[in-house]
């Protein structure tokens, strides 16, 4: 008699819980990861993006590798290719149109004259970013804070440096970690790898970039706010170890749901999740001239069998308005 009880009080457990995993999040969502890119920023305009892209390249060098990658951007080889947009405005305005049918906002990089371009076209959808690479032409730290104080920028993101061989812990960098430290701005950074073949794409200094690369700058400054974008793929056991010793750590999941095949992602994902950390992941498209990919991102968190309602909420949601401190702002 006991026994059947318990054993219909675990399936009855077991049905719930498969119950909320299958439950989406329809609520309002922050995209922390969004690029002001002009159509061909990526090579030519118009090229479509399958997901899993960096899986099964079938590349022989003999062949340029920016001919074959936008040989294959116009022949893609899945059944639901994310259509790439053909001109400025369209990259823009499907962005915008994108994040309104997701009930979403959205921190956006890119040049000042482009994130301007972008927020007035769409007041209230976008917070505004930096993009910096560390390279001799960009403004200095002491430019950067005027900016800020004026009120030009809200998150230090995305700092690119690793496109140019230059690491989180370079020197180089150092007067821009304090910036962000003073002034109390939240900053983001590429880490870990990066797109198929992006030493042969332009950026000849480009390395992958381990995330323990963070670590000098999470000691000094534990009040700093850091998310390591792209949620530091494939370091998982990295990532982990930083996250657990640095709270003030948080990741994003940008790229992630078109740079590896699905089950890759998530099986990173629920390593993460199952880590306890939850509760510091952040939803990002890294939406750059695919607007799709922030459907296309939203979709994967939803689909994931192993979230919870409540992580799903957590990760498009209520951990990025805790990392921004929105509530605060409203």
């Amino acid at each position: 008699m006991f026994r059947w009880l318990a054993a219909l009080a675990a399936l009855s457990l077991a049905a719930c819980a498969s119950a909320t995993s299958q439950q989406r999040y329809t609520g309002p969502i922050i995209d922390m990861h969004l690029h002001a890119f002009p159509a061909d920023a990526n090579g030519p305009p118009g090229q479509f993006m399958c997901p899993g892209m960096a899986a099964d390249l079938r590349y022989d060098p003999k062949t340029p590798w920016p001919v074959a990658f936008a040989k294959r951007g116009f022949h893609p080889t899945c059944n639901h290719p994310i259509a790439g947009a053909k001109t400025d405005a369209e990259n823009r305005d499907e962005t915008i149109a994108a994040l309104r049918r997701n009930n979403a906002i959205g921190v956006l990089s890119g040049s000042e004259e482009r994130v301007k371009d972008w927020m007035a076209k769409a007041p209230g959808l976008f917070i505004p970013g930096v993009r910096f690479s560390a390279k001799p032409d960009e403004p200095t730290a002491d430019q950067f804070r005027k900016r800020f104080e004026k009120g030009q920028f809200k998150v230090f993101a995305e700092v690119t440096a690793q496109y140019y061989g230059i690491f989180a812990d370079d020197p180089r960098l150092a007067p821009y970690w304090k910036m962000a430290a003073d002034l109390d701005i939240p900053v983001g950074i590429h880490i870990g790898s990066g797109p198929p073949g992006a030493t042969m794409l332009g950026y000849p200094d480009y390395a992958i970039q381990n995330p323990l690369h963070l670590e000098p700058i999470l000691r000094k400054y534990p009040k700093l706010r850091i998310y390591a974008m792209h949620a530091g793929f494939p370091f998982a056991e990295e990532i982990k170890a930083l996250m657990l010793l640095y709270p003030q750590l948080y990741v994003d999941t940008g790229i992630l749901q078109v740079g590896t095949p699905r089950k890759d992602y998530y099986a990173f994902l629920k390593d993460l999740v199952r880590a306890g950390f939850a509760d510091r992941i952040m939803f990002g498209s890294d939406q750059m001239t695919w607007p799709g990919l922030i459907d296309e991102g939203i979709a994967a968190i939803n689909d994931a069998p192993f979230l919870t309602y409540e992580q799903k909420k957590m990760i498009l949601h209520d951990n990025a308005a805790r990392f921004l401190r929105l509530d605060e702002d409203k």
